[in-house]
């Protein structure tokens, strides 16, 4: 087991699949890139129209087995808007190089200091999207675990991504082994990761209880992603109680529904922020729970 197993499962939206061994091929790799936004947002632009701002920090609690053993904490944040550059398309068809303002999201998650002797981790993501698309351009990645008696393990992987080119380059490090490499995978244009997908999915109403599909880059593939909206029902949490909506999220590689466990998310809908209230993920072999259990609201501007 590792802490990613916990946030890492949801992270990875259940697409931690053996795909490889797999008899699922993905279509033929076809790059539309999307142009450039003719207006460029301002900084105090870049969260406008969603339910969550910078500054906004929820942390759950990490609950392993059929016991729901606590592990640790969990948390995902809203980080202030910054600048980077990357390639673009304008209405010619001429690809620059262009700064623009973007959307921070971060996750971090731990063991408690009562897991010690069983297991020891602290990682972190973050993610840098175009607000315009919520399209994913930078992606990091710090793994640091260790089991008593084991080496301790610590990989890093930092992913740019060109909706232009329809590339994303991965560069990663495993320290334990002192390798480095870098790769090249096909990049569906506009597509999100797997911790921006849960603020995308916070943006969604449901309210034609219809279900939500977008493309989603992670584990060196390209799925699609469908949350289907199955009830509305309340949450009780050590926060209180929130009226949320409780989603089924599924992943499909080409065609294919890629199935490894059962992934439910439960959003809320009685606050204007909407956050995540509870994350179940049934692997098969186990099962991990992420509950709510402190929650601040970012601010606007």
């Amino acid at each position: 087991m590792q802490i990613l197993a916990g946030l890492s499962y949801a992270l990875s939206m259940g697409s931690q699949l053996e795909a490889e061994n797999k008899s699922v091929a993905e279509a033929p790799p076809t790059c539309k890139a999307a142009q450039a936004p003719s207006l460029e947002l301002v900084r105090d632009q870049v969260y406008t129209a969603v339910p969550f701002q910078a500054g906004e920090e929820a942390r759950y609690t990490l609950k392993y087995g059929l016991l729901r053993v606590h592990v640790g904490y969990g948390y995902l944040r809203v980080l202030a808007p910054v600048r980077s550059e990357i390639s673009v398309q304008d209405e010619k068809g001429q690809i620059q190089k262009k700064s623009y303002w973007h959307r921070v999201f971060e996750a971090e998650a731990y063991t408690g200091d009562w897991f010690k002797l069983i297991f020891i981790a602290r990682d972190k993501i973050r993610v840098l999207t175009r607000p315009w698309d919520q399209a994913v351009t930078h992606f990091y990645l710090d793994q640091d675990e260790e089991k008593p008696f084991v080496r301790r393990f610590k990989t890093e992987n930092w992913t740019s991504f060109d909706h232009v080119s329809c590339k994303a380059q991965e560069r990663s490090i495993n320290h334990k082994k002192n390798v480095e490499k870098t790769e090249e995978f096909f990049l569906e244009p506009g597509a999100v990761d797997a911790l921006s997908a849960f603020y995308r999915l916070r943006s969604y109403r449901f309210e034609s209880e219809k279900p939500e599909s977008f493309a989603l880059y992670t584990s060196k593939k390209n799925w699609t992603l469908r949350a289907t909206p199955l009830k509305t029902e309340t949450v009780e949490t050590s926060l209180g109680k929130f009226r949320s909506q409780k989603l089924k999220i599924e992943t499909y590689l080409g065609q294919d529904l890629q199935k490894k466990g059962d992934l439910y998310v439960w959003i809320s809908v009685d606050r204007p922020t909407r956050p995540i209230v509870k994350i179940e993920a049934n692997l098969g072999f186990s099962s991990v729970y992420l509950e709510l259990d402190q929650y601040k609201e970012g601010q606007a501007g």
